[in-house]
């Protein structure tokens, strides 16, 4: 186990001197944990988190939950803000608007990609993104579709190609894939959203063979699972966070396990250290000591958030956000 923990600390230590420069922008994914306005939507099933709903959903508490957020997304990058962020379980593009327009996310000057997923209680993924370092050339959602019409919509996968400081062209897709509630029955599910995000990878690259790509998103399975596994060669992407898994590291946690379900994978383009780059073991959770805390008595530190059940927390997230930072060619 010593020598484990040492070769960790040797790669990461190796990592960061290696880096001596500074990087162009910070890319990373977020799930916010229900990020809904107080406001009924007749199109969704937003019951839930209404004002004289069980959860008691008042102006108060979205408040306190935008400004949760807020310090999340400025500590994550220093306190500068995130140049770039992948969101989900967010309602629509007010919330997005409300978090980075009355918030101290406001000096950053976000741009907002989101478009109505058909998720029927309505809960969406976005892009957030510094205007004075990303310009958007285009966005569309990819299905998930499966097997039976019958079966309630997911969350589309959100495509979006930007150019990073007016030079670098990169496709972000942010995904949030169907959640492990039912056990292994589940599983086929996250298959099909594996097969939307090849579909939507193999477009890209129909268009643009080498294209720079970064999959983000909350993928409700681990590195080790089928679905992830079945991406990762299939599209021959690399997973950003395995060193983050050999650490024994979680992005969510339930009762004392910790999963990596937030994620971070890139095409094999953006590793080359002759043009813009990421480092293939530099994907990294964030988690501070003031983002931890006792949830559930005898669990131990886990991620504080909103909700526990119905109770009310008041907190950030039941997720950790992960991310990348994006250097310039080495000489």
């Amino acid at each position: 186990m010593k020598r484990i923990l040492f070769a960790v600390f040797l790669a990461v230590s190796v990592w960061v001197n290696a880096q001596d420069v500074q990087p162009l922008v910070r890319i990373g994914f977020y799930n916010v944990e229900n990020l809904f306005d107080t406001i009924d939507d007749p199109k969704i099933n937003d019951e839930e988190f209404l004002p004289g709903a069980k959860n008691k959903w008042n102006t108060q508490r979205y408040t306190t939950k935008l400004k949760n957020l807020s310090k999340v997304i400025l500590e994550m990058n220093g306190g500068k803000g995130m140049d770039v962020l992948g969101v989900c379980e967010v309602e629509n593009k007010k919330v997005l608007e409300d978090l980075t327009q009355k918030t101290g996310l406001k000096t950053g000057k976000y741009g907002i990609v989101h478009m109505d997923s058909p998720d029927e209680r309505g809960i969406d993924v976005a892009l957030l993104y510094k205007k004075n370092k990303v310009k958007i050339v285009s966005s569309y959602l990819e299905p998930v579709k499966f097997a039976s019409d019958t079966m309630r919509p997911t969350r589309s996968i959100l495509v979006v190609k930007a150019m990073i400081n007016k030079k670098t062209p990169v496709y972000f897709l942010v995904n949030h894939w169907p959640s492990r509630r039912g056990g292994e029955k589940s599983e086929s599910l996250r298959i099909c959203a594996a097969n939307a995000l090849l579909h939507a990878i193999g477009e890209i690259r129909k268009k643009e063979k080498d294209a720079a790509i970064v999959a983000m998103g909350d993928f409700n399975d681990t590195p080790s699972d089928e679905s992830i596994e079945m991406v990762l060669d299939s599209a021959q992407l690399v997973n950003l966070m395995m060193l983050e898994k050999k650490m024994g590291n979680g992005s969510h946690y339930y009762k004392k396990e910790k999963n990596i379900f937030d994620q971070l994978l890139v095409s094999e383009s953006l590793l080359k250290e002759k043009q813009d780059h990421v480092n293939p073991d530099g994907g990294r959770i964030y988690q501070a000591d003031w983002m931890m805390g006792e949830v559930y008595k005898g669990d131990g530190p886990a991620p504080l958030r909103t909700f526990a059940g119905s109770r009310y927390l008041g907190w950030y997230s039941d997720h950790l956000p992960v991310y990348v930072d994006l250097y310039p060619p080495k000489k």
